[in-house]
Parts: C-alpha cells; sequence; structure tokens
C-alpha cells in the first residue's frame, strides 16, 4: 500500500510539486513511526527531488541524512550510493561545492561500473560535471556530462537524459561550441515536451534564451523567456524562474528600460532570499545594484552593495568564487 502512494507521488512531482511535497511528508512520518526503512529511504529522495523544484533544500538534507542512518541500521546499505548522490544534490544547491563534490565523488566511486547503478552513477558525473564548471574547468565539466549522457543513451530514463544534455549544452557553450550546444537544448526541449517534464522544459527555455541574448537575436530570447515564464508560473521551479527573471531584467536593460529591469530583478530577488538560493541572491543583488545606480536610486544601490558584502563575509565556503572545490583525481572517474 505505502509502494503504491510512493509510485503515485514519483508520476506527480515533476507536473504538481506542492501537492506531490504535502503526500511525500504524510508517507515519510508514516514509515518513520513504524521503522518501514525502505519506504522512509525512498520518500527521502523523493522529497530531496521536489525541493530541488520548491527550495526547500534544508529540510531535504534532514531527511537524507536520516535516510543514511536507516540504511546503515536496517541492512539497506545497496541504498547508500542514491542517498549521497541527493545529499550532493542538496549540498549544490546551497552553493556549497566542496561538501557536493565530497559526497558526488564519493557516490561515483560506490556505483563503479555496476549495472544496476547506471542511472546513480550517471547523476553522480553529473554533478561532478557542474562542480567541474563551479571551479573553471569547462573542458573537464563537458566531458563529466557528456559520459553521463553517453551512459544514459538507449535506457527509458527521459527525464535524467535531458538534465546531460542540458548540463553538457552549458559547458560546450562555455568552451565555443555553441552549434552544439544549441542542438541539445532543442533536443532537451523537445524530449521536455514530450514527456511532460515542464520544469526542464523552463531551464532548457532559458538556457536558449541566454545563447540568443549574448548573440544579439533579443526577439527570440524574450519570447523564450515568456515561454519559461508561462511554465514555471504554472510548474513552481524556482531556481529557473529566478534565471529567468535576471534574464528577462538583462534584455531589458540591453533596450535601455532600466526600470522595469530594476522592478524584474527585484522580483527574482524576492524568491532567492526566501528560498535561501544564496549564490543566486548574490548574482542578482549585484544585477539590481548596478540598475539602481544607473537610475540614480543611490540609498537602494548602497543596500543593495551591503548585502553583496554580507553574503560573501557570512555565508563563506563553497558559494565565494575564489574558494575553488579541489578537481585533482576526478579525471579517473572518466575511464
Amino acid at each position: 500500500m505505502r509502494q503504491q502512494r510512493v509510485l503515485a507521488v514519483t508520476q506527480s512531482m515533476f507536473i504538481e510539486p506542492v501537492r506531490a511535497r504535502t503526500q511525500c511528508l504524510a508517507l515519510l512520518a508514516e514509515a518513520r513511526q513504524v521503522f518501514d526503512a525502505p519506504c522512509l529511504i525512498d520518500c527521502a529522495l523523493l522529497l530531496s527531488q521536489i525541493e530541488d523544484q520548491l527550495g526547500d533544500v534544508k529540510h531535504a538534507l534532514s531527511c537524507l541524512t536520516e535516510a543514511l542512518v536507516y540504511a546503515e541500521e536496517f541492512k539497506q546499505m545497496q541504498r547508500t550510493p542514491e542517498i549521497l548522490e541527493q545529499i550532493g544534490r542538496c549540498y549544490y544547491s546551497q552553493a556549497c561545492y566542496p561538501q557536493a563534490l565530497e559526497h558526488w565523488q564519493q557516490c561515483a566511486v560506490l556505483c563503479g561500473k555496476q549495472v544496476e547503478l547506471l542511472k546513480t552513477r550517471s547523476l553522480a558525473l553529473i554533478g561532478l560535471g557542474q562542480i567541474c564548471d563551479a571551479g573553471g574547468d569547462y573542458a573537464l565539466a563537458a566531458k563529466m556530462h557528456s559520459l553521463a549522457h553517453g551512459l544514459l543513451l538507449g535506457h527509458d530514463e527521459p527525464f535524467l537524459l535531458v538534465k546531460a544534455k542540458i548540463n553538457w549544452a552549458v559547458n560546450l557553450k562555455k568552451i565555443g561550441e555553441i552549434p552544439a550546444a544549441k542542438a541539445l537544448l532543442r533536443e532537451a526541449l523537445q524530449l521536455c515536451l514530450q514527456q511532460k517534464l515542464p520544469h526542464y522544459a523552463a531551464t532548457s527555455s532559458y538556457r536558449l534564451a541566454e545563447i540568443k541574448l549574448e548573440t544579439g537575436d533579443l526577439i527570440t530570447a524574450e519570447n523564450l523567456i515568456a515561454d519559461g515564464l508561462a511554465i514555471v508560473a504554472s510548474t513552481p521551479y524556482h531556481w529557473a524562474e529566478v534565471n529567468l527573471l535576471a534574464l528577462w531584467a538583462q534584455l531589458m536593460a540591453k533596450k535601455g528600460q532600466l526600470v522595469s529591469a530594476l522592478s524584474i530583478i527585484q522580483r527574482g530577488l524576492l524568491i532567492a532570499k526566501a528560498d535561501g538560493l544564496r549564490h543566486l541572491e548574490m548574482r542578482l543583488s549585484e544585477q539590481a545594484e548596478r540598475y539602481a545606480r544607473n537610475t540614480g536610486q543611490f540609498e537602494l544601490a548602497d543596500d543593495l552593495a551591503r548585502r553583496v558584502n554580507f553574503i560573501l563575509l557570512h555565508l563563506n565556503a563553497g558559494m565565494v568564487p575564489n574558494i575553488s572545490p579541489d578537481l585533482s583525481g576526478l579525471s579517473e572517474l572518466l575511464v
């Protein structure tokens, strides 16, 4: 019975994440009460994926830590790599890159080449690619994403394949392979629409809009941003929404509409603050400060500058660009 309810949550989490979270939390409490370790682990993993869309990753992290204890106590050690992978995702969402690196690396090593852990290994490789990106090694990041993508081809995992395509495209763009990046993003967007994966459809639209904006195609960029924002209005995905708003503000600034740009970026800032998306909050605060200063709102600009400094001083570690994660040894995972 509980297993059927877990399946129902799995099927609804990308379409109705808020309702899925409520159901998942109820199941989690029930599993805890009766010491149903497999169900508790399933629910902790599901909650982590749901909160990756909605934003309460601290609570998800707490539940995953509990799941790790249950895996050890109740002889469910085969679930450990999955739990480690999602713990890495939670740390990454909070911009705690060294902690994310540690958990994803551990996960990839535990998975090895075991066929039954292919999906989990692919997710860990995607995460490690994102860490390489954060550390500035875009070529190694592209290799990680390419390997994950290759492992997933031929397997019925559209959600994971889309994730690999998007992340691979991001790093191909950064190493100057723009046509290949655009092709991957178009494939990802088409697959999202076919498979009803709205939050990744929004991400694909955002990444395509980013390229269009950089190449000066403002009309197509604006249409893609509008498409992405329409998706997140009906299916919440706060990370994508914040980034789409930041890109929209950038586009309005390019058109000389700085007052509108400031208003849009402030909408994004409210979401980033509420969700504790610290690296995004810092980036958006810097963007908002420029618009405020350029529109003569110096008091607001000074407040925003102080906020940036506060984040740099007090929210520490992984988020600060100069504190790069140690990427040594990661190439060995590509063999």
